[in-house]
């Protein structure tokens, strides 16, 4: 008997929980509820549910604020220096215990390692943020799967160890989490975005779809 001809599947883009619309741009996989705060990510032609948060805007915040789309995961990372450890292995084993979290940008940026990837730089910081689930305020989806991003977490995590030693020396055990979808404010100044806490500034021009990211949120003033 011949296999029965399969055809793209559609996913309608409402939440599971609340069956609100999600606000998403053409690209995005992964999407955070408006109305209840639930995050989803289309995963073989369905939604599965991805933990959800946002970040509060700094207390002195002014100015239009525009939430960005991170994935985020916790992060376990340690080092056992040799018998006869120097001083590289010594600090490779304290830079290793620091990390608790990493960040991936989940919008798309032209030329990341030029005009650079604040989820690198949120990852090497920890900043400490009020952290909030729930409601909140609207953001875009995500542009890259949770899983992907995942493999650059250990890449980030990995790579800030490797500055410090040679991983390839080390004994190095790390333990990446699973995929959470952060909504992390900046501040929308319209041909440039500006990181509240690093003051780093990328330009407009540098994000992919800005105009369908900026359409899909709330642009707020603080």
């Amino acid at each position: 008997m011949a296999a029965e001809a399969r055809g793209p599947r559609v996913v309608v883009l409402r939440c599971k929980a609340c069956r609100a619309e999600l606000p998403a741009a053409s690209n995005d996989v992964a999407f955070r509820c408006p109305n209840c705060g639930r995050g989803w990510e289309i995963e073989a032609g369905g939604f599965i549910d991805r933990p959800c948060f946002y970040v509060a805007p700094p207390a002195a915040a002014s100015g239009p604020l525009l939430y960005l789309p991170y994935w985020s995961f916790t992060v376990a990372a340690s080092v056992t220096p040799s018998v006869m450890a120097e001083a590289d292995e010594l600090s490779a084993r304290d830079k290793a215990a620091r990390f608790e979290r990493a960040w991936v940008s989940a919008y798309a940026i032209h030329r990341p390692t030029y005009v650079g990837e604040w989820g690198l730089a949120y990852t090497r910081i920890n900043p400490k943020w009020e952290v909030r689930s729930g409601r909140g305020p609207e953001a875009p989806g995500a542009s890259i799967s949770g899983i992907d991003a995942q493999n650059i977490a250990g890449h980030y995590v990995l790579g800030a160890i490797d500055r410090t030693a040679d991983i390839g020396d080390l004994d190095l055990d790390l333990e990446i989490g699973n995929p959470e979808l952060w909504a992390i404010p900046c501040y929308d100044l319209g041909d440039k975005i500006r990181c509240p806490w690093t003051r780093a500034e990328l330009s407009a021009a540098a994000l992919d779809d800005l105009s369908e990211i900026r359409r899909a949120s709330e642009r707020r003033e603080a």
